[in-house]
Order: structure tokens, then sequence, then C-alpha cells
């Protein structure tokens, strides 16, 4: 007898080390916590944490920067053939004990998320999966297998990284774990049209 298992419908989500990172880590840094000095938080998804208005990425004094993460997105989303927009774009820094809560981000196609300091233990990116409920029987009885080889769970966990860049279709629900380091987390999100 053959069995073949097929994934179908899937949800495309591309992680990418981006390279030379640590030439500009020190800069964009700085940058940030410059610009955070002299700028409220919004609240949207953040819980504790700073989070900068969502058309920063307009100064002139970051162009070198979202040159850099622009580019790298570029080049993580070649495999589709369509030109992507900047919708907008948006820093985290998420001290001890804050987090990010469970959204997604309507009206756009694509998300990302861009690591800019990631210490360990500072909590994991959640990816939810939009099929749990209705499938929630056959995912806790599928075969450990089948689940690790078809990335069949109710959730799929990043770890972050820095210098890495995660895209995301921008419908799937997602949320940041609580950093329970010392340190700030910070990251820079932003929605693709």
């Amino acid at each position: 007898m053959r069995v073949h298992n097929y994934t179908v419908f899937p949800s495309i989500i591309t992680e990418t080390e981006c390279d030379l990172y640590h030439y500009i880590r020190k800069d964009l840094i700085d940058w940030i916590y410059k610009y955070q000095s002299t700028t409220e938080t919004v609240h949207i998804s953040n819980r504790g944490g700073w989070q900068s208005p969502s058309d920063f990425h307009t100064l002139e004094s970051f162009s070198e920067f979202k040159n850099y993460i622009w580019n790298n997105t570029f080049e993580t989303l070649s495999h589709y053939n369509r030109k992507f927009e900047l919708s907008n774009m948006w820093i985290n820094i998420n001290k001890k004990g804050n987090y990010n809560t469970t959204h997604n981000h309507p009206g756009c196609l694509m998300s990302g998320v861009f690591w800019v300091k990631a210490p360990e233990n500072c909590g994991k990116l959640i990816f939810l999966n939009p099929h749990s409920f209705v499938e929630n029987w056959l995912i806790e009885s599928a075969d450990v297998d089948v689940k690790k080889r078809l990335n069949y769970h109710h959730t799929f966990e990043f770890m972050p990284q820095e210098g890495t860049l995660v895209m995301f279709p921008s419908h799937l629900m997602h949320l940041v774990e609580m950093n329970e380091s010392d340190e700030d987390r910070i990251s820079i999100a932003f929605n693709l049209q």
C-alpha cells in the first residue's frame, strides 16, 4: 500500500537571515533609542512596551536603515511575481515583562518583522493556525511524524534572532510572548500592499 500526504492551501512564512547586519546594528539601536526619547508611545498590540507611530520610516535620518530592511524584504519575497509597496512601519521596544497581544494586520497583503535586538529569553513570535478550531480533533490525533513533516500544529513559533526578517501573510493571527530577559527586545514591524 502507498500512502501520500499533501500539504494543501499552505500559508507561507519566510525567515531570512540578513547579511551584514552587524555593520549597522549599533547605529540602528542608537537611532531607535534617540527617536524613542522624543516620541510618545502608540498603544496597539503592545502591553507595557513602547511602540512608535507607523510613519517614522519617512524620516530622512532613517533612510539608510529603511533601505537595508527594504532590500532584504524584496529578496525575501522574490518567490512572488508581484511588486509590493510599503504601507507602514513601526518600532516595538519591549522591556522585561512586556509583550504583544494576539492580533493580525487587516487590509494588507504581507507583513514583516525585523529583529533589531533579541536577547536570550526575550519571547517567541507565535503564529496561530487559522484552521485550529475546525480541525482541532484532526490536529490532536495526527501522528507525531505527520505533525513534524507537515507543520500540522495549533501554533508555529520563531525564536527572535538579531538581523533576521520574518515575512508572513497579514491575515495570520500572531503574538509575541513576554520578554523574560533583563534587556530590551527591539523589532521593526511593517505591512506591504
